[in-house]
């Protein structure tokens, strides 16, 4: 992932590698900031491969630049299905990770874990609005709109539950 990432950054404009590990540690919150001695390395297989050229050096900061090369633009587009079902992988994978949560980490899980879903979908769709169509970005929106008024009718109905197993009489 890391060198997919690596370059598909550098395909939106010329980078050094400080750069990258300075966009990886914003995007990820400080989660993960990989090693100058994972970076470097695939840069330098990534320069090797054709995918990127380094540039001379600049004189300013004494470091090299680093740019997209047609064949590393190939390689972003033939990987782009790749990613595009990174989702189905995760879903699957994530329930392993649920079972071995605790009890008290449910709770924090559900609560952060749907505001952070929110602020990607915001942020993903913000980001593309640009590069989408009008058609595909309602599409979009009508899909989400959808999904969101499934789970506020689920979590009604787990509160009605939960209110009326509070209030119940016990027999005894």
């Amino acid at each position: 992932m890391l060198l997919h990432y690596i370059l598909h950054s550098i395909s939106l404009k010329p980078k050094h590698g400080y750069e990258i590990l300075q966009d990886i540690d914003g995007k990820t919150e400080g989660a993960w900031r990989p090693g100058v001695g994972s970076v470097y390395p695939i840069l330098k297989k990534l320069v090797a491969s054709g995918y990127i050229a380094a540039d001379k050096k600049d004189s300013m900061e004494n470091r090299r630049v680093y740019s997209i090369t047609p064949k590393g633009l190939q390689e972003l587009r033939e990987r782009g299905d790749m990613f595009a079902s990174s989702w189905q992988r995760w879903t699957a994978m994530r329930r392993l990770f649920f079972d071995m949560l605790d009890p008290a980490g449910v709770s924090q899980l559900f609560i952060e874990g749907s505001r952070k879903q929110f602020e990607m979908a915001k942020e993903l769709m913000e980001a593309r609005r640009g590069s989408m169509s009008r058609s595909e970005m309602d599409f979009m929106l009508r899909e989400y709109s959808v999904n969101l008024e499934r789970q506020l009718e689920w979590t009604r109905t787990q509160q009605r539950e939960l209110r009326s197993k509070a209030v119940a009489p016990r027999l005894g």
